[in-house]
Order: structure tokens, then sequence, then C-alpha cells
């Protein structure tokens, strides 16, 4: 199996043509691939209180422009994607997903700008009420720092190919690069990494959790709205990020 990233790959220049915020994706098909399999520990909070590693400098994309995919498990998504560019003073992203029931993927539901440490800036889609605006938002923006987080301190990188008879139908939509990364989290990773709370027992300071999906033991998938954890005894701390969304 091969990411789904491929497929979009191939209706890129379609896309960009229907679409009202295609050219976000100008160059899509040609960007490596990051494919993040395993939903529930890329969503996990323990990746979560590893972002604050990454937040006090600019974001660093692995490559100018980088596709990561993560594989939905739920009912109504197979994929979640996000389409990121690195600019000299900024990195921007563009997020979409496959519609599983219909089987066609989504317009561009949420763009976001990170020009600061620890900042976004996000336009959702006009179209999308305010709630799912809001949820899309956080998702756009939480799979870039994810992802970024996981590369830099908890991911294992396998390095996989398409065969060669799958090639030729992509290469005639314009798609280049056979070679994508498979990437799974490292538990131990994780904790050799994780910020120190001052013993193993300690209540972590109070912070602000941002808005993160959760997958239940039933196999449903919900969205954790944001709260706020900790001790404030033990003084405050901000771990997670900012999002500040606009419209067009």
């Amino acid at each position: 199996m091969i990411p789904e990233a491929y497929e979009f790959k191939q209706v890129a220049d379609q896309f960009r043509q229907k679409s009202a915020y295609g050219f976000h994706f100008t160059g899509v098909e040609t960007a490596p691939v990051y494919y993040f399999a395993d939903q529930e520990s890329f969503d996990s909070d323990a990746v979560g209180e590893l972002r604050s590693l990454i937040m006090n400098k600019p974001l660093q994309l692995p490559h100018p422009a980088v596709v990561f995919e993560v594989k939905d498990r739920s009912p109504e998504r197979s994929a979640l994607l996000v389409y990121a560019r690195q600019f000299e003073d900024r990195v921007e992203a563009a997020f979409v997903y496959k519609d599983r029931r219909r089987r066609q993927w989504t317009d561009c539901l949420a763009h976001a700008v990170f020009a600061k440490p620890g900042w976004s800036e996000v336009t959702p889609n006009p179209r999308l009420g305010p709630n799912e605006a809001s949820i899309y938002n956080e998702v756009a923006t939480g799979i870039v720092w994810r992802a970024l987080t996981i590369l830099a301190h908890a991911g294992d990188a396998k390095t996989r190919k398409i065969k060669p008879a799958l090639r030729r139908k992509f290469a005639r939509a314009g798609v280049r690069g056979w070679s994508w990364h498979q990437i799974t989290i490292d538990p131990d990773r994780i904790r050799a990494a994780r910020p120190s709370q001052g013993g193993t027992h300690a209540s972590p300071r109070w912070h602000i959790r941002r808005g993160h999906w959760r997958r239940l033991a039933d196999g449903r998938r919900i969205f954790i709205r944001q709260c706020q954890i900790g001790d404030p005894a033990k003084g405050g701390v901000i771990k997670d990020y900012i999002v500040k969304g606009t419209h067009p």
C-alpha cells in the first residue's frame, strides 16, 4: 500500500483549476511524502508534550516543499494531508482530507502561515461554519507541528519506493519522486526527549492544551477541545501553539 498523497498528486492539476485555493498546492506533484500510519500515536498527549521543543525557533521543513500524510481510520476520512512549503521568512501549509465515503478529496479547508516561533495565522475556507473552521484550523496547524516534532525527536524513518508497475500512470500526471518516507513513532525516544516535570509523578505546571484528536477504546475518534491543565501553584508555561484565525 502506498500513501494516498500519490493519488492527490495525480489529480493536483485538476484540483488547482477547480479550486479557488489551488495555488496553495503549486508543486505538490514533486514534493517528498512523509507518511504517518499510526494515528493514535501521532495524536497522543506524549507527542503533544514534546512540541515545546521546537517552539522557540522558526520552523524548518525537511525539504523546501513536503507532504505530511496521516492515515485516518475514521469512517468519514481515510487520509489527512498537509502540503507545506518553506519560504525565506515563513512556512505555509494547506490542508485537505480524503473523504472515504465519497472517495474524493475535499477543497482546501485551511491555510496556515507560520511566521514567528510558536505562532500561526490560519485562514479557514469561508464556506465552513465557525465550529468546523475551528476544528480544521487546529488540525492543519497540529499536523505541521506534530510531524516536525516527531521527525526531530521521536520518529524513525524508513524509505519506501513506488513499484515500477505503478509509476507510469502517476508519471503521466506529472508526478515525480518515487521514494517516500514511512515514519514510525518510537515511545522510547519520546520518553527520553520528554521535558522534565520535576519527578516521575510530579504534576505539570499550569498550561493550555490545544484541541486535538483522540481515539477511544471502541474505535471512535473524537476532537478534544482546548482546555487548561496542570497545577497553577507550580507556575505557568505556554507550551503549545497560538492560532490566530482570519477570514478572507
